[in-house]
């Protein structure tokens, strides 16, 4: 009887794990270089075998540890294996994360090595990669670099997270993930992004983060929801309905991640304001976008020239009413949350309704001439909301 490949990657990377910790330093790289020839020799496929050779490469000189390195190719075999056998059902993605906290947490013990976090953080890449990449033809050259990449990352930082608190962000930020995507304003990448970025604030920053970019989330849902038929007959209304993919997570939230990050590690409260500043700015652009469409001709931003709805750039006075007061819930939600004292609040409000207007002058100086797409245009106007929320933070400190 012939072992399904499958069996034999989930068998060889088993084998792998068990083997790593009597082996010299580097020969568990070596011996996955020796599994890549092997493998390019028996396919013609190029994917797997040349992600092999790189991880195998990179461990063999000491770049990845021995448990960064089982961990990944466990992970990825365990989910090749789970979604092999579910036939495609929406299903595979939840056995697919459960077997591979599972598999994880078994190298973690049998290795006496790694973190939690690492873990938990590897499996959500792993799911989301495949969910982003499986139709591509280097999907899994791309899974495999990305989870070690991604688990390298907080190994390297050496943040101490326990077991109660990982599994508890993970719970929640899943369980905010799972009802966002049954509501429909989730798809499954965005799912798994949405997740990651939550399991992510809660560890490194606190519950009280996770619930100020819950609240965005939430209003923005709500605006993106706004007339909606109306939206529609001006052909304006968001793509898929609204529901959000993990572009959109990413564009608006990758800012927000790394300050998060950055103030669990350093403790610096200017990275409060630059958390605050990003979100703030999402919320603004968001909102401002979703109700001034239905307020009649906007004007664009660089001339005040009247333009047609939904016009990268253009902007409206309901629009911008609508968006100063985003920017003010988020600093509300952040003062309640005891996040923000009140220079921060003050920053928090002017720098996401300026972040919201970068956002407008961005769209019309690049995003119209295609330059850099509306993800691109997201990512600065955060960054750039946040830093300029970080800058009047520090101007009011002395006024307070």
């Amino acid at each position: 009887m012939i072992i399904p490949g499958r069996w034999q990657a989930f068998i060889a990377a088993i084998a792998l794990t068990l083997l790593a910790p009597h082996m010299p330093p580097g020969m568990a790289g070596f011996f996955l270089i020796l599994t890549s020839a092997f493998i390019c020799v028996r396919m013609n496929d190029l994917a797997l075998p040349v992600a092999l050779f790189i991880l195998g490469v990179l461990s063999f000189f000491g770049f990845v540890p021995a448990f960064v390195l089982c961990a990944t190719v466990l992970i990825v075999a365990t989910r090749e294996l789970i979604f092999f056998y579910s036939g495609g059902r929406p299903v595979e993605y939840a056995l697919a994360l459960i077997g591979g906290l599972l598999v994880t947490a078994l190298v973690i013990f049998y290795m006496t090595a790694g973190t939690w976090l690492s873990a938990v953080v590897g499996v959500t890449v792993a799911i989301l990669l495949y969910a982003i990449l499986q139709k591509k033809s280097y999907a899994i050259t791309g899974e495999l670099i990305g989870v070690a990449l991604a688990m390298l990352l907080l190994e390297n930082l050496e943040f101490q997270a326990d077991l109660p608190l990982v599994a508890t962000a993970a719970f929640i930020s899943f369980g905010f993930a799972y009802f966002a995507y049954r509501l429909k304003t989730a798809d499954i990448a965005g799912l798994f992004s949405a997740a990651l970025v939550g399991i992510l604030l809660i560890v490194f920053a606190g519950i009280s983060w996770f619930m100020i970019m819950l609240a965005f989330f939430i209003l923005g849902a709500a605006a993106t929801r706004y007339q909606m038929e109306y939206k529609k007959s001006l052909h304006v209304e968001q793509e898929s309905g609204g529901v959000r993919g993990y572009v959109n997570v990413f564009a608006n939230g990758l800012v927000s991640v790394v300050a998060a990050v950055c103030f669990g590690v350093s403790h610096h409260p200017v990275f409060i304001a630059v958390y605050l500043g990003s979100v703030a700015t999402a919320a603004s652009d968001t909102v401002a976008g979703e109700i001034g469409v239905c307020s009649g001709r906007p004007y664009l931003i660089t001339t005040l020239k009247p333009v047609d709805e939904g016009t990268n750039g253009g902007v409206s006075l309901t629009g911008e009413i609508a968006g100063l007061f985003a920017a003010a819930f988020i600093g509300a939600c952040a003062v309640l949350l005891g996040v923000a004292d009140i220079p921060v609040f003050i920053a928090c409000v002017a720098g996401g309704f300026i972040g919201a207007n970068i956002d407008s002058l961005i769209g019309e100086i690049l995003e119209n001439k295609k330059v850099i797409g509306n993800a691109g245009t997201n990512f600065l106007a955060t960054l750039g909301g946040g830093v300029v929320t970080a800058l009047l933070w520090v101007v009011l400190i002395p006024a307070f």
